[in-house]
């Protein structure tokens, strides 16, 4: 469906999601490291509850296909765009390739909400809530560490606009908050 879309998008009227507060956000090559490590971030969650714990691997999958099936069905019916990447910048040579990459592999077209932020605030939160982090504090703390980093990436990568952040970010809470509800009824 994504990469249908993308395909797609010579015929589709996209919105430049652009705001004030991007202009105030800088080009920062570095970021490119926990851009990245996203991937590894999701798959390796994922695959480790599919092996510790079956339970948490449903509900983590449940929380993955629900928030990107919404943000498909948004990119649909509102399709976006956020073309402000720079034409040139200073970076290392490995740091450079990845960003080149990155940017021709990933269109910026269909950023509203950043899949990037929203699957890594409710992996990020799966960690927190599971047993492998319980009354482990300082797992908790370079988690949300990692998150954070991550959601910073995909605006100082110039990826994405600040306000597909906010709307993953309330994507994300509304997403944990009904699965939540849904599973203390499932349980009492």
């Amino acid at each position: 469906w994504y990469f249908g879309l993308q395909q797609i998008s010579h015929t589709l009227a996209f919105t430049d999601i652009y705001i004030s507060v991007d202009a105030s956000l800088p080009f920062v090559p570095l970021f490119i490291w926990p851009y990245i490590y996203w991937y590894l971030f999701i798959v390796g969650t994922v695959v480790y509850f599919f092996f510790k714990d079956k339970s948490e691997f449903y509900k983590n999958v449940a929380f993955l296909f629900i928030g990107m099936t919404i943000c498909l069905v948004i990119f649909t019916v509102f399709p976006t765009t956020f073309d402000h990447r720079p034409v040139e910048w200073n970076a290392d040579s490995m740091s450079a390739f990845f960003i080149d990459f990155i940017y021709s592999a990933d269109k910026c077209q269909n950023v509203f909400p950043s899949i990037h932020v929203y699957n890594s605030i409710v992996i990020g939160y799966a960690l927190n809530r599971s047993h492998l982090f319980q009354e482990k504090e300082f797992l908790k703390v370079i988690n949300n560490c990692i998150v954070l980093l991550i959601c910073a990436s995909t605006v100082l990568l110039k990826q994405h606009a600040f306000i597909d952040i906010v709307a993953a970010v309330v994507l994300a809470i509304i997403i944990i908050c009904l699965i939540n509800k849904g599973e203390e009824r499932f349980l009492d």
